[in-house]
Order: C-alpha cells, then structure tokens, then sequence
C-alpha cells in the first residue's frame, strides 16, 4: 500500500481482459499528443464573426506538425475536427500520418450525438449504429484506440449491454475501447468502473473532468487500476514571471498517484477550460510534457 497526502493507495491490479503492455525504456514514448488542446487552431471552433484563425492547423497539418514541435509520434484526434468520413479524406490522412512516421493513438468520439445508456431501445440502437461508423473509420486510419462515451443518462445496465456489443464489433477492428470520465453517468467512479468490467473495456482518467477538488484523488484511485490510457488534462493557467502556472489542481500528484498505483500505459497531453485563455497553447503543451516526465 502507498500513501499520497490523506489518500491511500492499493497496488495496481491489471484488469482481466488487459492485453500485454509493452513499457517503453524512453519516457517520451510514454506520451502522445492531442488535437483538443489546440482546438483554437481549428476552424471547427467557434469564434466571434469575422475573428482571424491563428495559424489554422487541420488534421492533415497534426502529424507532422506534432512529431517536429513535440517530438512525439504518438497523436490523437478529436472526431470534431474531422472534414468528412469520406474514403478519399480518410486515405490521404492515412497517408499523412504513415509519411510522418507516427502512430494515430486514440480518437475522441464527441460531437455525435448518442447515448449508449438510453432506456429507449430504438434510440439507443441509432447511437451503437452512428458508433460503429466511427468505428470504421477509426480503424481504417489503423489507431490503437477509441474514445467512447458510455452514456450521458441511462442506466449502468443499458450502458453495458451497448458497450460490450460495440467492444465485440471494436475488437474485430483490432480496436480498443476506452471510457473516460466525461459528464455522463460515468462520473460517478463506482458506476464507471461497473461499466467498464461489466463491458470488457477501459476507462481512461482524465484529470481535468472531475470537480477540482478534496475528492479528486480519491476518485482517481477508484478508475486508475482499469486504464488503458491517461489523460493528463490540464485546466487554466497564470503567467507568473513569464512562467506558466496551473492553478486548477495539483497536476503532479495526480500523475504521482497513477504511477503509484502502477500504472505503466501511455499519458494523453490535453487541455480543456470553459473559457479562452491568453496563453500560448504550444507552451501549455511543453509544460505538460515536462510535468508528466518528471513524475514517471
């Protein structure tokens, strides 16, 4: 048993239906990197009328873009900011992702609208059908992972029976499953960590989706031992002397803790806050990076 603060922590246990991790020596191979956090890059965001695009980036910019500002392969998309599921877009981001040597770690899956706890049969039908499509396309671009929402209302039960139809179509795909905690039933931890072994899939922990407070670890500590990934979300930021500050949470103990609790998989550099920030989000990327190495 470990101790952290208040917060005790029993060891890591890998879920029964893990596949092998395979621990990378380089700490950086630990990493990957996400379009969320520089979502004011893309034209999918919204802004006022007439707002300029800051150095517009577009998922066919990310690979490479990423590899050569963070020296990372391993990347995320956010479903958002995908152009179309057309085959010709597909296969030319296939190909930016191959010529940049990088590997398309995870996609979010959001901005559909679906609802995998539905009580409503037929309308909970529609989201797995909307998700299998996502699932496609995911796996055509031949990333290791899926994010996938397991219900913003609903019943465990319903989630369930959903998710592990979808896992049984994912696998197929050579697809992993992974839930986050994202403003759905799953919030609560005891729920989540129902829906995950209930289903066979993973949860992946973001730091930035729980309210910022005494509670946080704790709840952490309940969904770290069924992750596949971190996400190391961070929140708002000051400018302190010319150095960034995070002062939503304390980010080093809850990378300290995951690592306490052995975890040994792959952290997502992400950012989200409810309103813009005057910050230069390719530093907020550095500042992430820096925190998570010198915690592992």
């Amino acid at each position: 048993m470990f101790q952290i603060g208040s917060v005790a922590l029993t060891a890591w246990a890998v879920p029964a239906w893990a596949q092998p991790l395979q621990i990378p020596q380089n700490k950086i191979d630990r990493l990957a990197v996400g379009t969320l956090f520089m979502r004011y890059r893309f034209k999918q965001t919204p802004r006022k009328a007439g707002e300029a695009i800051p150095n517009e980036l577009t998922l066919m910019d990310v690979p490479a873009y990423y590899k050569k500002r963070f020296g990372i392969r391993k990347i995320e998309f956010w479903n958002q900011h995908f152009e179309s599921l057309d085959p010709a877009y597909l296969g030319k981001l296939k190909e930016n992702i191959k010529a940049a040597d990088c590997q398309l770690f995870d996609v979010q899956i959001d901005r559909i609208s679906y609802n995998l706890a539905d009580t409503d049969d037929e309308k909970r039908a529609r989201s797995i059908r909307d998700v299998k499509e996502w699932i496609d396309a995911v796996s055509f671009l031949g990333s290791t992972c899926i994010r996938i929402n397991p219900g913003s209302k609903g019943t465990v039960e319903k989630s369930i029976e959903s998710l592990k139809e979808l896992n049984a179509y994912a696998k197929s795909k050579n697809l992993i499953i992974i839930t986050a905690n994202h403003f759905g039933i799953e919030m609560d931890p005891d729920k989540h960590v129902q829906i995950a072994k209930g289903a066979g899939v993973y949860t992946e922990p973001d730091f930035g989706n729980y309210p910022h407070d005494d509670k946080l670890l704790g709840k952490l500590e309940k969904i770290v031992p069924h992750a596949y990934v971190i996400s190391a979300k961070v929140d708002e930021f000051r400018v302190e002397g010319g150095k960034l500050e995070h002062v939503s949470y304390d980010f080093d103990k809850c990378v300290q803790l995951c690592e306490q609790l052995g975890f040994k998989g792959t952290y997502m550099v992400a950012q989200w806050s409810s309103k813009p920030q005057d910050i230069d989000y390719e530093k907020v990327g550095d500042w992430i990076i820096e925190h998570v190495t010198k915690n592992i």
